[in-house]
């Protein structure tokens, strides 16, 4: 079979003589070698936004569920578009990838999804808030288990919302682990019986005790040998992974009590009213 071989130019201002069934079948191979990635991360992430609805945030999902979820997960891991997820952390960058208002839609921690068995109350909406960089807040919103029952006309109307806020501050101890120092703790009512509750209302918060560098090179069992800030240390548990990052979509991976975690660029904390 015949094919035409003669010269032409191709991108950049060369000159090709392959034939030009070749040069298109490379080119195609090429684009569609940059087009793949980014079709399989749109897929994935479908496929665990489903999932994840299904499970109710993890709180629902069974052992086969879960496995499903987080195969998902760590199928994405590879294909996270931010090479250095912590970067601009320390101070508090404008263009730093983390800093965003993400709220949770899946975990495997046994620290959150042990609040969903409170027969008293269920869980609302689960947040890191890292808009304020170094600081990241962990935010919980609870309400009556009872207005879950109820009509959503009827469930507004009786609106009560409480709100937990738990303080830390973060550092980069490499390009994708964040290290967390805790700080605070506070609670917030955020509604009551379907009214906002006004600003002026105490809003009791505890801040935690901060333990200096030498007791806390002890706590973690760090020898006079190994140098360097306790706060950094592998030993030192107070941390997380980032596993995938983008624009919309948050992956990471806590040390203790362990467990993983999935969240979506969110513009605000819900009112809770």
């Amino acid at each position: 079979m015949a094919v035409n071989s003669a010269a032409y130019e191709v991108d950049e201002g060369g000159v090709s003589t392959a034939p030009f069934d070749v040069e298109d079948t490379a080119f195609n191979d090429m684009m569609r070698e940059k087009a793949a990635p980014t079709k399989d991360v749109a897929a994935l992430k479908s496929k665990l936004f489903a999932a994840c609805a299904a499970a109710d945030r993890g709180f629902a999902a069974s052992p086969v569920d879960r496995e499903g979820i987080e195969a998902l997960l760590y199928e994405l891991e590879p294909l996270s578009p931010t090479e250095e997820p912590t970067k601009g952390i320390s101070d508090g960058a404008a263009d730093a990838p983390l800093r965003k208002c993400w709220r949770l839609v899946y975990t495997s921690a046994s620290d959150v999804s042990t609040l969903a068995a409170n027969p008293i109350s269920s869980l609302g909406g689960i947040y890191q808030d890292a808009r304020e960089l170094p600081v990241i807040t962990n935010v919980i919103d609870q309400f009556p288990r009872l207005l879950a029952n109820l009509p959503p006309d009827a469930a507004s109307r009786f609106a009560t919302t409480t709100r937990l806020r738990v303080q830390t501050r973060a550092r980069p101890r490499s390009a994708s682990r964040v290290g967390l120092s805790f700080e605070r703790v506070g609670v917030e009512q955020l509604s009551l019986f379907g009214q906002e509750v006004p600003d002026w209302l105490p809003r009791p918060a505890v801040d935690l005790p901060q333990l200096g560098l030498d007791l806390q090179r002890r706590l973690f069992g760090l020898s006079e040998e190994e140098e360097g800030d306790p706060r950094d240390s592998d030993k030192n548990p107070a941390f997380f992974d980032v596993m995938y990052l983008d624009e919309e979509l948050l992956v990471i991976k806590q040390s203790s009590p362990g467990g993983m975690f999935a969240a979506v660029a969110v513009d605000e904390l819900a009112k809770g009213y």
